[in-house]
């Protein structure tokens, strides 16, 4: 009976490892969906207005056409310091982006973009088709159509609507702005 203990209590911690290793995360952000874990919202309730609040004053059909989606301002600021601190800048290229450890600038829209970087940061205007197969790799980026990402610890931002993800890899972030 003893043995048989200390032979459950020798493999129990080699199987709760295990069990925790298997596991693969996934994160998709994007603040305009509901988000289930957030608590009920809350009726909006109307800030007074005084007499030095300025009040709206042009229609909805005046001005000009509502300002796209953008990131956020942390990021922002971060995609911004990144763009001055970029160790190459191009168009798109027309293969796959292999400079590890490199800061990318990708200016004008790109049908394709191949991302093979390990620990590097691409910032990147408008891609169709972005494919990230590095690990531990950041992404900043306009709109994009579609994006696969098969690596790992993998970072993807952009700011227009939500694109095709397709997530082979583990660990990986992508969310709007």
């Amino acid at each position: 009976m003893r043995a048989a203990r200390r032979h459950i209590a020798a493999i129990t911690p080699v199987v709760i490892a295990a069990l925790l290793l298997t596991g693969c995360t996934v994160r998709i952000i994007d603040p305009s969906a509901d988000d289930a874990r957030s608590p009920a919202p809350q009726e909006a309730v109307p800030a007074p207005q005084d007499e030095t609040t300025p009040r709206a004053t042009s229609s909805p059909d005046e001005g000009t056409e509502a300002a796209p989606p953008a990131l956020s301002a942390p990021n922002a600021a971060e995609r911004e310091r990144l763009i001055a601190a970029a160790t190459i800048t191009m168009t798109c290229p027309s293969g796959p982006l292999d400079h590890d450890g490199a800061v990318v600038r990708v200016e004008g829209s790109c049908a394709s973009l191949v991302i093979d970087i390990d620990a590097g940061v691409v910032i990147a205007d408008d891609v169709d088709e972005l494919l990230l197969r590095g690990s531990g790799t950041v992404v900043y980026a306009g709109t994009i159509g579609t994006a696969t990402v098969s690596g790992s610890a993998n970072e993807v931002y952009w700011t227009g609507p939500t694109p095709t993800l397709e997530d082979d890899g583990s660990a990986n972030s992508l969310g709007r702005g």
